[in-house]
């Protein structure tokens, strides 16, 4: 009967996420609108709001919503590690504190990303086999979404920390259906030699990348050119933090400059077929359709949008996180990464 009552008990377990308004180069009030239309889209998910009390008005304290006022808060600009050691009250300590201790299943923030990864780093537990956390975002190719890491946690890197980007890409793709990832290491070539000691390194532990039981469960087809890369060759293309960081924030300057131009055109033409074609086109390319980047890594489910993220990105990182804790993500790639050790 005990049993029972424990199995019941987690099968109505509210979803709780953390999410936090506060410093990003987007105003708090601007998330605001996100937030509150995410309470009325998903009334069986809970939220803790961190901000500060001048936007705790637009939230009355129900079963659904509670707010957390902070009094600190790290900037943009601020320095990593001093700012958490010297800001423990700010809304990125405090979340994560909560991500901790199982107050919330999921964290949000728009905030330092490097304060994100150190808090996360020396709060949370690493997964087993981890050295460091990555920044993961899924991106759109002709094909499935091929998730990319790392696209900012990680500036210097060596040829170990390559591998274990590919175990988590690989892992995160298994948990979304993906039976037999492939594999693509970013390079200025697609030939073995190409690149720095530490990528052809990397080449060789990627070839060797092996699964315990089941060898077959992944292909590395070696590196790949970023103008290759949208094809839809590869499920994860893994590269170092700095190189991710560029390719993904040039990869969103294109498509949104694209978008910009078929929308300049279409003021001249009359054709509600044209303007629903670019809003499904809008859809899949637009960086604000898909729900940030996720810090794989660590014992925690959180979510990093830009710092300059739009309502829309916001509201869709909240329902990312939603949908990561609610999917069971953290326990799905435990297992797959235990598998790989």
């Amino acid at each position: 009967m005990r049993g029972q009552n424990n199995s019941s008990a987690s099968l109505t377990k509210r979803i709780h996420i953390g999410v936090d308004l506060l410093g990003s180069d987007t105003s708090p009030e601007d998330f605001i609108p996100a937030v509150s239309t995410f309470l009325k889209n998903y009334p069986e998910i809970s939220l803790t709001v961190f901000g500060t009390e001048k936007q705790s008005s637009h939230f009355s304290a129900s079963h659904q919503v509670s707010f957390f006022p902070v009094q600190e808060i790290i900037a943009m600009d601020d320095d990593p590690l001093i700012a958490i050691r010297r800001k423990k009250n700010s809304s990125i300590c405090l979340g994560i504190k909560k991500l901790h201790e199982h107050q919330i299943d999921a964290f949000v923030s728009a905030g330092n990303t490097g304060a994100i990864m150190a808090s996360a780093k020396t709060t949370l537990s690493m997964l087993p086999g981890i050295d460091r956390p990555a920044l993961l975002v899924l991106l759109p190719t002709r094909n499935t979404p091929m998730a990319v890491l790392d696209v900012g946690a990680n500036v210097s890197y060596k040829a170990k920390h390559l591998l274990h980007f590919a175990t988590m890409g690989i892992a995160f793709q298994k948990t979304r259906g993906i039976a037999q990832p492939t594999i693509g290491l970013l390079n200025i070539g697609s030939e073995e030699k190409k690149g720095t000691v530490e990528l052809r390194e990397a080449y060789q532990q990627l070839q060797s990348l092996k699964k315990n039981d089941t060898p077959s469960s992944h292909t590395f087809l070696g590196n790949i050119e970023a103008k290759a890369v949208f094809e839809g060759r590869v499920d994860v293309l893994v590269t170092d933090g700095f190189t991710g960081n560029i390719f993904l924030k040039t990869a969103e300057g294109i498509s949104a400059f694209i978008l910009d131009q078929i929308k300049a055109k279409l003021q001249t033409w009359q054709s509600m077929d044209l303007q629903q074609m670019l809003s499904s086109f809008e859809k899949h390319l637009h960086s604000s359709e898909y729900p940030g980047a996720i810090l794989c890594g660590v014992e925690g489910i959180v979510v990093k949008c830009h710092g300059d993220s739009t309502p829309k990105a916001f509201y869709n990182a909240i329902k990312g996180a939603t949908e990561l804790a609610q999917g069971n993500f953290l326990e799905k790639i435990k297992a797959e990464l235990s598998q790989n050790r």
